[in-house]
């Protein structure tokens, strides 16, 4: 395998090298319209969320950014190691060791495109923001043009003969490209004048070069190829095939410096009309920018042999890190080294300087931080080695780090530097507060039902209200009727603008208290701290509901602030959802002076179809719960061989009756079950059939296409969505003994039992049915049997939970949502209107509650994908700003839909 030339001295065993990842998010991820314009106060920290057990808003958790650096998000390049970072306003660009370039965006990390056309590792970036064109240097010996904006390759300029790997760039205003390169040379291209040279002379030039020597398959001194045997190549995304097309430049002999340095040109950078080169022979030289470049001198040489793999600049001083692992630095100004840093044990391949503090990397995985007095701020200890870094200096202070397994780090230093140096208060961009108040709710254990984790559920209720009142709600507070159960958190934000009486209210449903985690040995990170990979963040509750419910509160906080909102917005956040939301109903019930009269009720809590077009939430199943319990009179488990045939035994009366719930192909076996099914029309098989051709053909990745056979995908979905359906969820018995003691006879056997409602099934007739059809097979049962030793008992407990629901998709808040939902995603349709088959207790209730007034709309946010319930679950980053973006239009807009008319 080639290696990059800066790798030489060290392995890596590529994807094999497991990219460490810390937990805390406090990032800048927010998306571009609109702006986050309002301010939120400074919050006091608390030592950690599990403690704050006070009242005042001030127990908050910290919201700001912390003491140390934290990683924001890992992302995955998958063509090698990442050799060069650079960024602009949108995205973040990463040349890896197969020559692609991989183009993220920085408020959403999601991979935009992959740049091809390198046939050589992509050794060097370097941004021109005056022109939005980026530069790459490859080692196939070229430098490709890239239009930043459309993200299309421009032109390429091809260097001098025999000049092998472009290994460094640095770019001087007003148009000056200087290249340094793997024979020792220096090469200076003028791109404000690559036009002067006519076309087909460049033409002739290039049909006269012979590059035999860096050209020769052999690569006898390890040029990184396109790709490796046993390597795929990287995705064609954006391939430009041999350059077809595209205008084709050359650096002019009287542009290079042949022996500019006794080897490797590793690192070249620019201060105004001043260059600074350093490479393999140790000594870094200073150029002045005249017509070309004039040699001004040399930097005393550090230690015989000694590499210098990169240079950085900041105030009048020269960094230049050493293959021994120390970084030296140069006063500028008298050319002397003032100091040498022994900054890592292996080579320091990258540096970067942010607000006077300089940030080094190195092969043994280090990150390195240093003030502006020279003195050490901290470390950032990664597991795989850093081949390049970039410093985004914005509102916020990110580093990103490229690494040699191909994975790239993004890093909010703004803790390790701490007030390193004033600067001008710039406004963060949307989302980071959101996602900054996630990760800390995310830290609650807030799991219902569970007794111990009760005071972790108080703890997530009060963060939330806490949250509520830093945001302007006029009134936050934990309401609860039912004191053995976790509060409701109520909040209100009034109309910025008219009389309150007048406006119309709006009622936002959601939850905090979340599932457990299950097997956290399943889990690729932390269950309970959230994590981002791959423009993804995981963690339990992100999708489930907590990054919907912020996504909402956070979009109305930011209407009120801007004085955009003429409605009244009502928060009821509960948490016990996830545990029949007990408690719900009556609190609601006797404290509804507080809610109004609700002309909407707003949630998001259900998932797209797929996992690229945003979906619209009508209708959800209703549910019933069942207990079936079989027991004995002789309250002991027996021997099979002394009593067996001797007594009853309830679990063959157990699966007797289990037998009779339903046959084999699905269908409901409980009488009369099916008679109020509300009908499939015409026009809705055909709905259903329009939306399956649009699934299939664009959601092939989805997992509900990817996993079914073909053509069976409208059934499947009729079925979740329109049919009912029961369930046999689990069998358990009373035996205590080992499980491989396979000769007791059990004396109860219970099984648990679900039934889901469509419309026009009652759920009081369901119940009674299904209560009647259990008794009447345990009737016949216990006749069919002789007078045994004992005797059979049947205790059934059979429980409404909720009722189905379905919503008029034409009615006009379903209109304004769609419009919000097409406007914010651009799209050029309607978005997909949905059924789920889960069901969702509170909302067919809120409906009833608050009827005739209320509307529900169910306005999902996460994807196919998101995992809810199971192990890492997930939210993409886009799916979540962009959610808070729908529900800001909707809400910005509803006033027009909804009034206080009756």
């Amino acid at each position: 395998m080639s290696h990059h030339p800066r790798m030489q001295g060290f392995h890596y065993s590529g994807s094999g090298v497991k990219w460490q990842r810390t937990t805390e998010w406090i990032g800048n991820t927010g998306m571009h319209h609109p702006d986050d314009t309002f301010s939120m106060p400074s919050l006091s920290p608390s030592p950690v969320p599990s403690s704050a057990g006070s009242s005042s808003p001030s127990a908050l958790p910290q919201l700001l950014p912390n003491t140390s650096s934290t990683c924001v998000q890992t992302l995955t390049a998958r063509s090698g190691a990442v050799l060069a970072v650079a960024y602009n306003n949108t995205y973040v660009f990463c040349g890896s060791q197969q020559g692609a370039i991989h183009v993220w965006r920085r408020d959403t990390y999601r991979l935009s495109k992959t740049l091809l056309g390198h046939t050589g590792g992509c050794h060097a970036l370097a941004v021109d923001t005056t022109s939005n064109t980026l530069f790459s240097g490859g080692g196939d010996g070229r430098v490709r043009a890239w239009d930043m904006h459309t993200l299309r390759a421009l032109y390429v300029i091809h260097a001098g003969v025999n000049s092998g790997a472009v290994l460094s760039l640095a770019y001087l205003q007003p148009g000056v490209l200087v290249l340094g390169c793997q024979n020792t040379s220096l090469q200076w291209f003028d791109v404000a004048a690559r036009g002067d040279v006519p076309k087909d002379r460049r033409k002739r030039e290039l049909m006269a070069r012979r590059l035999r020597f860096f050209d020769d398959s052999t690569d006898p001194i390890g040029v990184c190829p396109a790709s490796t045997p046993g390597q795929s190549a990287p995705s064609d995304s954006g391939h430009e095939d041999e350059d077809d097309g595209l205008e084709e430049y050359l650096v002019a002999e009287s542009g290079i410096i042949d022996y500019a340095h006794s080897g490797y040109v590793y690192s070249v950078i620019a201060d105004n009309n001043v260059v600074y080169s350093s490479g393999s022979d140790g000594i870094i030289k200073i150029w002045k920018a005249q017509n070309g470049l004039v040699l001004d001198g040399e930097l005393e040489r550090t230690t015989a042999d000694v590499c210098v793999h990169t240079l950085a600049l900041d105030d009048g001083l020269l960094f230049s890190g050493l293959q021994s692992g120390s970084i030296d630095v140069w006063d500028l100004e008298t050319r002397q080294r003032i100091r040498t840093l022994a900054a890592h044990k292996a080579n320091v391949f990258t540096l970067a300087v942010v607000r006077h503090c300089v940030f080094s990397a190195s092969a043994d995985g280090d990150v390195r931080a240093w003030g502006s007095d020279l003195q050490s701020l901290g470390q950032i200890k990664t597991s795989g080695s850093v081949l390049a870094v970039s410093a985004i200096d914005e509102c916020d202070v990110h580093l990103v780090t490229g690494h040699a397994d191909g994975s790239v780090g993004f890093w909010d230093i703004a803790g390790i530097m701490g007030e390193v140096k004033p600067v001008e208060k710039k406004e963060g961009k949307p989302g980071r507060r959101m996602m900054q108040a996630l990760a800390q709710w995310v830290r609650f254990r807030s799991v219902s039902g569970v007794p111990e984790l009760q005071p972790e559920c108080r703890r997530a209720a009060r963060f939330l209200r806490d949250l509520m009142l830093q945001l302007g709600a006029s009134d936050a507070r934990l309401v609860s009727s039912t004191p053995t159960n976790n509060p409701i958190v109520y909040g209100r934000f009034d109309a910025t603008q008219g009389p309150l009486e007048t406006r119309p209210t709006v009622f936002v449903y959601g939850h905090y208290d979340v599932m457990p985690s299950g097997d956290e040995a399943r889990w690729e990170s932390p269950p309970f701290e959230m994590t981002g990979r791959d423009g993804y963040v995981y963690g339990r509750g992100v999708s489930d509901d907590k990054g919907p419910v912020l996504a909402t509160l956070f979009a109305v906080a930011e209407l009120h602030a801007a004085g955009l909102l003429d409605i009244s917005v009502v928060f009821c956040i509960e948490g016990e959802e996830e545990h029949g939301s007990v408690g719900l109903y009556e609190t609601i019930a006797a404290h509804r002076s507080l809610f109004g009269v609700p002309r909407l009720i707003l949630l998001s809590s259900s998932y797209w179809l797929g996992e690229s077009t945003p979906c619209l939430t009508y209708g959800m199943r209703g549910s019933i719960r069942a207990t079936v319990r079989v027991e004995t009179s002789r309250n002991a488990d027996v021997h099979s061989g002394v009593w067996g045939g001797a007594v009853n035994e309830p679990l063959t009366c157990l699966a007797h009756i289990l037998a009779q719930l339903v046959d084999p192909s699905g269908r409901v076996l409980v009488p009369g079950f099916h008679d109020e099914v509300r009908p499939v029309e015409d026009a809705e098989r055909e709905a259903m059939r329009d939306l399956v051709s649009f699934v299939a053909a664009r959601e092939a990745q989805a997992p509900v296409v990817a996993t079914k056979p073909a053509g069976g995908l409208d059934r499947q979905l009729m079925q979740r969505w329109r049919q009912p359906a029961l369930t046999i969820h689990h069998v358990d018995v009373s035996t205590v003994a080992a499980p491989s003691n396979a000769t007791l006879v059990p004396a109860a056997a219970q099984a648990s039992v679900s039934v889901r409602v469509v419309p026009d099934q009652s759920l009081a007739d369901i119940a009674g049915k299904l209560k009647t059809h259990v008794e009447d097979i345990f009737e016949s049962f216990v006749k069919a049997r002789p007078a045994l030793l004992d005797e059979l008992g049947l205790k059934l407990d059979v429980k409404p939970i909720a009722n189905w629901w379905l919503a008029d998709p034409l009615a006009p808040v379903y209109r304004a949502a769609s419009r919000a939902i097409r406007e914010e995603w651009k799209m050029d349709s309607d978005p997909l209107l949905i059924r789920e088959g889960g069901s969702i207790p509170a909302v067919p209730w809120l409906e009833s509650f608050f009827a005739p007034h209320a509307v529900a709309v169910n306005l999902p946010m996460g994807q196919s994908s998101d995992n809810a319930h199971l192990d890492n679950e997930r939210i993409s980053l886009e799916n979540l700003l962009r959610g808070r973006q729908v529900v800001w239009r909707l809400l910005r807009d509803i006033s027009q839909v909804i009034s206080t008319k009756d």
